[in-house]
């Protein structure tokens, strides 16, 4: 393993790789980040159209409650923005590990945005629905949708977290030399993160969407509904966390 990582340090250019990791990095984020926040907010659109077809009379309530929903699922694309653009403009050392960090950046942001904007879109189209068969429930529908979306955001923010701590990781003096682990602990952290987010990011996505049909049937119940959906959403929540834990062992425990 030592000839190895001798090997790798000498032989590999690893200036020209390093901005080649960026690059790609940049792009990953982007492009797997673009996927979460426009099938959400695509879904969300389609139900506040089929509402709208069912009451004209409540289009207004409806086009306000879309977009709200719609700036919310769009908050994981915007994070991959950030982390996309802090990849292709900061200056980075040249290093065996810091292509690991930076391709561990992209990986945590681009995936860690999936499940979330999805389940952002869901909360948010349940939401536009309920309105449409109900529109004097929009206060109550409207709240917990906002509450729903902001526990499906959390995912993308411990995405959001990891990346920027990968992304920064050379001004931590740990990612300059040739530690093949250490380049291996970067890139894994990325992926634990980022896979780690879609499934927590979905399933809290179903439980407020479910609040949100279970209000609109009974606005009376909202209270309720609300304390059922944190409680869900919180458990649906913890693997997301187990990940995010896992994450910050690799990054800040391997030596």
């Amino acid at each position: 393993m030592t000839d190895l990582v001798q090997w790798l340090a000498t032989s590999v250019d690893w200036s020209s790789l390093t901005v080649a990791s960026k690059y790609f990095a940049g792009g990953l984020a982007m492009g797997l980040g673009a996927i979460g926040a426009g099938v959400g907010e695509g879904y969300n659109a389609g139900k506040a159209v089929e509402a709208t077809a069912r009451q004209p009379a409540a289009t207004g309530d409806l086009v306000r409650a879309m977009l709200v929903g719609q700036a919310i699922a769009e908050t994981s694309g915007i994070f991959a923005l950030v982390v996309a653009f802090m990849l292709l403009f900061l200056p980075h050392q040249p290093s065996m590990e810091i292509v690991g960090a930076l391709l561990g950046a992209g990986t945590a942001m681009g995936l860690g945005s999936l499940g979330s904007g999805i389940g952002a879109g869901m909360a948010g189209g349940q939401a536009a629905a309920s309105i449409g068969r109900n529109p004097e429930s929009r206060g109550s529908v409207t709240m917990t949708m906002l509450l729903g979306q902001g526990l499906t955001s959390s995912p993308a923010v411990f995405s959001l977290v990891i990346a920027v701590i990968l992304v920064f990781g050379q001004q931590l003096n740990k990612y300059l030399g040739s530690d093949l682990a250490i380049t291996v602990s970067a890139l894994s952290a990325g992926l634990c993160v980022g896979i780690g987010a879609i499934g927590p990011g979905l399933g809290t996505g179903m439980v407020a969407g479910g609040a949100c049909n279970a209000v609109g049937r009974n606005p009376s119940t909202a209270t309720t509904m609300t304390r059922v959906m944190l409680a869900g959403g919180a458990v649906s929540q913890s693997t997301g966390i187990y990940s995010f834990v896992i994450a910050f062992i690799l990054i800040f425990l391997v030596k």
